[in-house]
């Protein structure tokens, strides 16, 4: 199957650690609670939330940028990254909050999102066949 690409080069080369599994867990948990609730309201925001998770964390972050975005965010650090958080999850919420984005339709592409992630983690897991340690050891 030559014209298959090689789905294996979208995964570090490193087994996941338990604490990313215990992330996914946590992700699986709400994923899970919304679906079944039945809370999704806008399924084409949802549909677009994952479809740019899986194609962020899959094709984007093997190019040439995604690793330059790498490379910047570990450089910057810990207190760097908790402050790049930070500033992404406020304006999200300050967006999520005014008329020009319905919460609803930010809820759900947050939602599609980590079914994307979700997804992406199992792949990971079962491809590298275990878990090993609590942190990968690179900062």
């Amino acid at each position: 199957m030559s014209g298959v690409p090689d789905a294996g080069r979208y995964f570090p080369e490193r087994p996941p650690t338990w604490l990313e599994v215990g992330l996914t867990l946590l992700v699986m948990a709400t994923v899970g609670q919304t679906l079944l609730a039945g809370d999704v309201t806008s399924w084409p925001a949802f549909a677009v939330g994952f479809l740019l998770f899986a194609v962020a964390v899959g094709p984007v972050a093997n190019s040439p940028v995604g690793d330059r975005v790498g490379q910047w965010f570990r450089a910057i650090g810990l207190v760097g990254r908790v402050v790049v958080i930070g500033l992404f999850l406020a304006v999200v919420t300050v967006l999520s909050r005014t008329a020009w984005v319905p919460y609803a339709l930010v809820s759900d592409a947050g939602t599609g999102g980590l079914l994307a992630l979700m997804l992406y983690m199992v792949g990971y897991l079962a491809r590298a066949g275990g878990v090993e340690g609590w942190t990968s050891g690179t900062d």
